[in-house]
C-alpha cells in the first residue's frame, strides 16, 4: 500500500512540474542566414499569390525558420509582420511547402541545421484574383478618396507627371500610418492594386507626400484619370 501511494505521489509531482516553454523564433544572438529555395521547389507553383522579396522590405512578411540538414523547414514564425494577418499566415504556410538549401559546416562540408529567414509579399495575381479586405482600422469607414490626373493627386504635394504613364487610368488603395508630426511610422502599403505596377508606384509616392497631413492610420483610395 505504501509503495502504491509513493508511486502515485511521484506521478503527481512529475505532472505538476513546470515544463520548458517552446521557444518562438531563434535564440538571442543566433546567426540568421538568408534562405535559398532548393531546386525543384518553385514557390510560384506551391505558394499561390506570393512572391519572394528582399528581407529588408518593410511591407513584407519576414519569416524565420529552422532549415534541417536535409533542407526540411521547421519552427516557422513571423519575425516582422507585413501588417496584414492574411499575408503573414500565407507566408508561414508557404515555407512549410518548400525545401531549402541547408547551411554547410565550415571546414567539413557537411550539412547542418541553421536558423534562416525569408520574406514574402503578395504578387500581382493575388490582387487580380482575391483583393484583400480592408484593414480592421478602416473597417466600417470608406477609404479617403484622392484623384490624380497623370500622377498628380488633388490636395497633396504632387510627384512628377512621369509617375503615371500617359493615357493610363485606374485606382488603387493605400494604407498609410503617420505620427502626430506627420512622419511616416511605416512604409505605405498597397492594399488594393490598380493592376498597373506604374500606377501602384505612383499611388505609393502620392501617399508618402500626403502623410504630413495625417495622424494615425488611414486607407486612401487614389484614382487616376486622363484628360
Amino acid at each position: 500500500m505504501d509503495i502504491r501511494r509513493s508511486a502515485l505521489l511521484a506521478c503527481a509531482a512529475f505532472l505538476a512540474a513546470p515544463t520548458t516553454p517552446v521557444r518562438a523564433g531563434p535564440p538571442a544572438g543566433a546567426e540568421l542566414r538568408e534562405a535559398s529555395v532548393a531546386v525543384g521547389y518553385d514557390p510560384k507553383g506551391r505558394c499561390s499569390g506570393l512572391i519572394q522579396t528582399d528581407v529588408q522590405e518593410p511591407s513584407a512578411a519576414l519569416v524565420v525558420l529552422v532549415v534541417g540538414p536535409s533542407g526540411v523547414p521547421s519552427q516557422p514564425s513571423i519575425k516582422a509582420s507585413s501588417g496584414s494577418d492574411s499575408l503573414d499566415a500565407a507566408a508561414v504556410s508557404c515555407v512549410m511547402k518548400l525545401r531549402f538549401l541547408p547551411a554547410v559546416r565550415a571546414g567539413e562540408g557537411s550539412a547542418m541545421a541553421s536558423w534562416q529567414q525569408i520574406a514574402w509579399k503578395w504578387g500581382r495575381e493575388h490582387f487580380a484574383q482575391t483583393p484583400p479586405a480592408a484593414s480592421p482600422a478602416a473597417a466600417g469607414a470608406a477609404p479617403a478618396a484622392a484623384t490624380a490626373t497623370l500622377g498628380v493627386a488633388a490636395g497633396t504635394a504632387a510627384p512628377a507627371p512621369a509617375a503615371a504613364p500617359q493615357a493610363a487610368a485606374g485606382s488603387a488603395e493605400v494604407r498609410v500610418c503617420a505620427d502626430d508630426t506627420g512622419k511616416l511610422t511605416r512604409e505605405p502599403l498597397i492594399t488594393r492594386s490598380s493592376g498597373n505596377p506604374r500606377l501602384d508606384e505612383a499611388a505609393l509616392r502620392i501617399a508618402r507626400s500626403g502623410a504630413t497631413s495625417l495622424t494615425g492610420c488611414a486607407q486612401l483610395a487614389i484614382k487616376f484619370e486622363t484628360r
